[in-house]
């Protein structure tokens, strides 16, 4: 059986599902449930960051993109190639083969994320020199996710713009249209035509494409996963002949194709007048420096580029290379070209058109009155288990199964720790049952022991009379 959302592209096999629980350890928010042997995933807290996918060695866990056959739907399919994906190829196939490959498996138009990359790093330097205080970049749709879930009192501080790859696919939709009203032979209903497609290396970003971060609706039709389009490529590497007019001046964007790797963003700010830059990678790494910045213990930062997957985008789940060899690749690139692509950074509609909003969660109840009740639950609940968060009852924490015990979704025998104690006092409870007898047999025993008695001191009083009896005589 398979557990299908329309809120994430995370998704589950539950009849592959050992109940290991260790997608419930490494779950950053606490999304993930073991109750009777299988997972569950709690759709409200989960930000599609995919560490399940890569701790559950039975592949229970696992994300299911658009395909190639999906971009036979449309007449006009464009795709739009990440900065990471040049690194999934060995030295020596160069950024113009691949984009020529693209063509050849049945793209009509190829566009570079990493000249957005560009943009957005040109338009976050200037809005970092205007404004004060730290920011945060709000490129990793998995990082952004997590700060609205879990602390929304840094959303302020989340850069104000678009991703690159919205950002690049909204401008490709506009010179779609606007070429077409052109064309008098055109009419405007084959706008419709249109299919932008992104490469993704991770489900973080296919989410996106129907539930959209600041914007009311994506720019993008589908997403494909790396690993589907970089084999057709590969295979068509040897006989791939670079369409002259197509690809005529083509100019790899190798300053953006460093957005790539963590760190990537940052080398391209300090090349400008933005030098307090600090970069951190790995979804944990990012949850435990939020967690700082949230308590002020952070100071000397000015922008703070994080991303969810180990290396950058290079360490997304539906990548083929190794993220280490991959990252390595691309820095191979950067060293080719050392400047930012000439291009006009005003032609890009930077904006969001809605504000990042706070996705409360973690509330015990929407009545207030309720909710102070289940509080006082709560705190009861935490004091009766052990506090070991073994994970074992299927909940990340001691403190996570009290709250699911104060909402109903758990008991509290479902630690092991708690039943083993009750059962346990009842084994004591039964050894003293046993050793013990019902009232009524307690009555005649009682009888029995006062005639025995009786017996007893009248034979004694026999064996004294006889003995007077004697002595007379």
């Amino acid at each position: 059986m398979i557990v299908m959302s329309k809120q994430h592209s995370v998704l589950l096999k539950e009849d592959k599902c050992e109940g290991c629980t260790n997608c419930v350890k490494n779950c950053p928010t606490k999304a993930i449930r073991v109750h009777q042997g299988k997972a569950t995933i709690k759709e409200e807290l989960c930000i599609d960051c995919a560490e399940c996918i890569r701790t559950c060695a039975y592949h229970a866990k696992y994300t299911e993109t658009d395909s190639l056959q999906d971009i036979k739907k449309y007449s006009y399919p464009v795709a739009l190639v990440p900065p990471s994906f040049y690194g999934q190829f060995k030295r020596g196939i160069k950024p113009v083969e691949v984009v020529a490959g693209l063509y050849q498996i049945g793209f009509k138009e190829v566009h570079d994320v990493a000249l957005a990359a560009e943009a957005i790093s040109y338009k976050t330097m200037e809005f970092l020199e205007r404004n004060d205080g730290f920011y945060i970049s709000s490129s990793c749709p998995v990082v952004v996710r997590l700060i609205e879930k879990l602390y929304p009192e840094l959303l302020d501080y989340l850069i104000p713009f678009k991703s690159p790859v919205e950002l690049t696919a909204q401008r490709v939709r506009e010179e779609f249209i606007k070429a077409r009203k052109a064309d008098k032979k055109k009419k405007q209903a084959d706008a419709d035509e249109l299919g932008i497609f992104f490469i993704t290396p991770c489900p973080a970003k296919l989410t996106t494409v129907t539930n959209p971060l600041g914007m009311e609706e994506s720019f993008l039709d589908g997403a494909i996963a790396v690993d589907r389009v970089y084999q057709e490529i590969l295979t068509k590497i040897k006989d791939i002949k670079e369409d002259e007019d197509k690809l005529k001046g083509y100019n790899p964007p190798y300053l953006g194709i460093g957005w790539g790797q963590s760190g990537g963003e940052a080398e391209i700010l300090k090349k400008g007048r933005i030098k307090d830059i600090l970069s951190v990678s790995g979804i944990h790494n990012v949850k435990a420096l939020l967690e700082e910045i949230s308590r002020d213990n952070i100071s000397g930062i000015k922008y703070f580029e994080l991303v969810a997957c180990d290396q950058g985008c290079v360490g997304g789940v539906l990548n083929v290379n190794n993220p280490f060899q991959a990252k390595y690749n691309i820095q191979r690139l950067i060293q080719e070209q050392n400047r930012l692509v000439e291009q006009d950074f005003s032609l890009y509609d930077y904006n969001l058109t809605t504000r990042f909003e706070a996705d409360e969660v973690g509330r015990l109840d929407d009545n207030l009155e309720k909710a102070m009740e289940k509080l006082n639950q709560l705190k009861k609940e935490i004091e009766i288990l052990p506090g070991l968060d073994c994970a074992a009852c299927g909940a990340p924490d001691c403190e996570t199964l009290a709250e699911d015990i104060v909402n109903g979704m758990a008991k509290r025998t479902d630690c092991i720790f708690v039943l083993r104690k009750q059962v346990g006092d009842l084994a004591d409870r039964m050894s003293q049952l046993a050793h013990a007898l019902p009232p009524v047999m307690k009555d005649t025993v009682k009888k029995n022991n006062a005639n025995e008695s009786g017996r007893a001191e009248s034979s004694r009083n026999k064996q004294e009379d006889n003995k007077e009896d004697m002595k007379g005589k």
